[in-house]
């Protein structure tokens, strides 16, 4: 159990005793001439000089202490002066960092009451240590947030248990998780905590909401799906009566151009829709992915020879860099949605490339993946359109004059993910672009 300290005026004591001594020794001295009592005297007085020399030099010890910790310049006499007005503006300073570190406090605890995304705060050992009433109410009755308690008990299911077990070791994640009726969005973002001597972070948890998002992109994704789907019948209509008409020669001479341009707009509207179904059917899950043994040389060839004709009528030369010892490389992947991705891929670096340019196809292996690449020497990409390349829909205005429906590379990052791949973009402003495609190796016998 510990005891208070004694305040500092407890060390500024008077030394009775040195000065009983003294004073008794000195008296002693001055009223006897017996040699035995006069020495007694004699030590007396010594002891008790001894005694306040050695008090005076501790009081000038721990007055030097104090003296070199006051935060004040000049400490000669005009202290006594200024000391009660450095000690009045010290507390007036604390009072205000205090009402402020408060205040301050207050503010951060409002916002994590009013703040419509669920907070939980996990120390090292993955217990809670904090929490606001959105992650209770997102979470549901059946977990358990309380101060001290772990996580597992606002967390139970395996999934996030074993994502926030990475989040411990520093890797931030983020996945969905469902709470009937609500479907919910939750982040594990790891941080070091200060004044923490520990070699695990804590982890800050937020969660959100997404049931609303959710059910609108599943009510956008079937209005596309069936709009598409109604769409092809008009169109295919269209398409037929055209061609029946300029089949049987029943337009006037100069009604040729008209029907050219019917014709045109016909086939734009068949390749937009046959795209927007594509995308559709990624996007809802439909399209499932049936891989099959291939033969990496073999499998570039038949793709190249069905560039071959759009790269003669652009005058663009397509190079393939492959190397030997891959040319024989079994694989396993579906070829159908392999070739659609890579075909896109190579389409675009052709129709983008003036005549007379060069685009190669390149494909190399990084250990466990296969990486292909399309390098064209078009007119590039700038920065800013380069992060919205992916989008659905968005083409960049410098290309807006070429043929197109922009949904072109949006296939191609859905199905990159779809086969657990991954497609990035490398460009630069009148020097031309590449794409990279990174495939997961999945080698099989053939």
């Amino acid at each position: 159990m510990s005891t208070a300290r004694p305040d500092l005026t407890q060390r500024f004591t008077t030394p009775w005793f040195a000065f009983l001594l003294a004073a008794g020794g000195g008296a002693i001295l001055a009223g006897t001439r017996d040699p035995v009592t006069r020495a007694l005297g004699l030590g007396l007085l010594l002891w008790g000089g001894l005694l306040l020399l050695a008090r005076i030099r501790a009081y000038r010890s721990l007055m030097a202490q104090v003296l070199a910790v006051l935060p004040v310049e000049d400490k000669d006499e005009g202290l006594l002066v200024e000391l009660p007005r450095t000690w009045n503006a010290l507390e007036q300073e604390n009072l205000l960092l205090r009402t402020r570190a408060e205040a301050e406090d207050q503010i951060r605890r409002q916002i994590l009451t009013h703040l419509n995304t669920g907070v939980v705060l996990l120390d090292q050992d993955r217990t809670i240590r904090q929490f606001n009433p959105s992650a209770q109410a997102l979470l549901g009755t059946s977990s358990s947030l309380g101060l001290g308690d772990p996580a597992v008990a606002a967390f139970r299911e395996p999934e996030s248990l074993r994502n926030l077990e990475q989040a411990s070791s520093g890797a931030p994640l983020e996945w969905s998780l469902k709470r009937n009726p609500r479907s919910l969005q939750v982040r594990a973002t790891p941080f070091e905590a200060p004044l923490q001597a520990s070699a695990r972070p804590w982890v800050l948890v937020t969660v959100d909401d997404i049931t609303r998002q959710e059910a609108l992109e599943t009510t956008r994704q079937k209005f596309i799906a069936n709009a598409s789907h109604e769409l092809k019948t008009p169109v295919t209509g269209i398409r037929i009566a055209v061609e029946n008409l300029q089949e049987g020669a029943l337009v006037l001479p100069e009604g040729e151009d008209s029907l050219r341009i019917i014709v045109r707009a016909v086939e734009r509207m068949t390749m937009l829709l046959e795209d927007i179904s594509e995308l559709s059917r990624i996007e809802t899950g439909a399209l499932r992915l049936e891989p099959a043994p291939l033969r990496l040389g073999s499998f570039l060839e038949d793709l190249l020879e069905n560039t071959r004709p759009q790269a003669l009528a652009r005058n663009v030369a397509v190079d393939l860099d492959l190397p030997g010892e891959l040319a024989g490389l079994p694989f396993r992947a579906d070829p159908l949605r392999l070739a659609q991705l890579l075909d896109n891929l190579l389409s675009n670096a052709v129709k983008f490339s003036p005549g007379g340019s060069r685009v190669t196809f390149g494909v190399r292996r990084e250990g466990a993946w296969l990486v292909w690449s399309v390098a064209d020497q078009g007119p590039g990409i700038s920065e800013n359109d380069a992060k919205r390349i992916f989008e659905r829909f968005y083409r960049a205005p410098s290309v807006r004059g070429i043929p197109g429906t922009g949904l072109g590379l949006a296939i191609v990052k859905h199905m990159a993910v779809l086969m657990k791949g991954e497609v990035e973009m490398q460009t630069e402003l009148g020097r031309g672009s590449t794409f990279i495609f990174r495939l997961p190796v999945a080698e099989t016998k053939i």
